[in-house]
């Protein structure tokens, strides 16, 4: 017989159930996948995959059973088919399918909408064109804050491009790496950003630069730490049986929700919650907790900073229960989180936290332990098992990319003008065309869309005692 500490005397009953997944759903414009898994013998789309087996390899039996995705063997696999995403994680592609409902109301994307000049800094216009990830302009990134979020962010969008032998559609489009993409008084401007205000219709959601890594503030790799908590998280029973939080209160919109956090949480036993002051080390050195630590508790919370928090994505791949005041920013996934029914996924609570003592207190009696492990269970299988995986982010950038071009109102350009004249070896001269922006394997090494050749030597430091 296991022992918990317990807390609290509410009584209370939180049902819920396993998640079930369906082969349903996925995005709407790509009615075409859906057709053929219906239709299974209908002629496959082409591709990049090859020609088909010929008939004289009919030998080899009937066809396989329908694919199934399987966690272990899948959740990092970068290049599954569009058809393999759809069933994999069919209820993924909401934000791109109310991004396309809202151009189709609206009219399609024109080339003007393009201009990076409304955001001043942290934007970067990029195309792509045959599969390739082109950047046409990265203005104002390249200071301490912009310059990883959008070197991670160009990272994860070109593997998910490279990985596919699928064709994908050219298009063009800009993205943000702010934390709020547009700003009060920006207007109604039309870019892919991390997460949009409830009110912004604008903005088409693409995973933040967290899902690649943030090894600034110690998580090297998203990857990495699914790895860790797959090998060594503890049971849920294991687990300290407290709330965990660790931020600061110099944010923005999320400050009323952290300071109803602090105060609702004051003194209690079942608390482990605490501010950070990140520019005092000594402070950093004593009380930052690393996001595995976050994982060694029953109860991990969260709230908004800025805007959206990049915690989130994290402390849902803990076998843990999160609690949450209700959100005003949304990020691609927040859909797929449950506040209650059969498939509830995390609790919710007032944005000023009021009813956080109650909550733990009935989450934690030992009648409702069950129950409160089944929401911890609920969250694994549908977030790190699956709409949070490494192959889940690479399905969703390229229905971004599908999506965008549903509604893209132009045809991308490739090609700079008529291009430099120059002359052949008969002397006649004639045009070298010139593709426009710089291929991303040569932009992450120089971080430049144009440059010398040869480029100016970099000072090197070098201790000579």
């Amino acid at each position: 017989m296991r022992t918990v500490a317990l807390y609290g005397t509410i009584a209370g009953c939180i049902t819920t159930a396993l998640v079930l997944f369906t082969t349903q759903g996925g995005p709407a414009f790509a009615s075409h996948t859906f057709h053929r898994l219906q239709h299974p013998h209908t002629p496959p789309r082409p591709g990049r995959a090859g020609p088909p087996i010929p008939h004289s390899q009919s030998h080899l039996g009937p066809p396989k059973q329908a694919w199934k995705y399987e966690y272990r063997r899948d959740r990092r696999d970068y290049g599954l088919s569009e058809e393999q995403c759809s069933v994999a994680f069919p209820e993924l592609f909401e934000e791109v399918d109310r991004a396309v409902a809202y151009r189709q109301k609206r009219g399609n994307i024109a080339l003007e909408e393009l201009d990076v000049g409304w955001r001043g800094d942290g934007i970067v216009r990029a195309l792509i064109h045959d599969n390739q990830l082109y950047i046409v302009d990265a203005h104002g990134v390249s200071d301490a804050n912009h310059r990883p979020r959008s070197i991670a962010t160009l990272h994860a969008l070109n593997r998910a491009i490279s990985s596919t032998s699928e064709f994908l559609p050219n298009i063009e489009f800009t993205f943000t790496d702010h934390d709020s993409a547009l700003r009060e008084g920006d207007g109604n401007h039309t870019t892919w950003g991390y997460s949009r205000h409830t009110s912004q219709e604008s903005v088409w959601l693409m995973p933040d630069f967290g899902f690649w890594g943030w090894p600034d503030v110690g998580l090297r790799s998203y990857a990495e730490l699914q790895s860790f908590l797959d090998a060594d998280e503890d049971d849920f029973l294991d687990k300290v049986p407290k709330l965990v939080w660790r931020g600061s209160l110099n944010v923005g919109s999320g400050l009323d929700a952290r300071e109803g956090l602090l105060k609702h949480s004051a003194d209690q036993p079942w608390s482990n919650v605490q501010t950070l002051d990140w520019s005092n080390q000594t402070d950093i050195d004593e009380n930052l907790l690393s996001m595995q630590e976050h994982c060694d508790y029953m109860f991990t919370a969260q709230t908004e900073g800025n805007t959206y928090s990049g915690r989130l994505k994290y402390l849902l791949n803990c076998h843990s229960v999160l609690l949450s005041h209700s959100m005003q920013f949304v990020e691609h996934f927040h859909h797929l989180l449950q506040s209650s029914g059969p498939e509830q996924n995390y609790v919710k609570l007032k944005r000023d936290f009021s009813d956080l003592p109650r909550t733990i207190e009935s989450l934690g009696k030992t009648a409702n332990l069950p129950d409160t492990r089944r929401i911890a269970d609920n969250a694994l299988h549908t977030f790190r098992e699956r709409y949070l995986t490494p192959a889940a982010e690479a399905c969703y950038w390229r229905a971004l990319i599908r999506g965008w071009a549903s509604v893209q109102g132009f045809k991308p350009e490739i090609w700079e003008g008529s291009g430099e004249m120059a002359a052949d070896w008969r002397g006649e001269r004639k045009g070298r065309r010139k593709m426009r922006g710089a291929p991303f394997e040569s932009y992450v090494v120089m971080e430049a869309v144009e440059w010398d050749v040869p480029s100016k030597p970099r000072k090197v430091c070098v201790d000579e005692r």
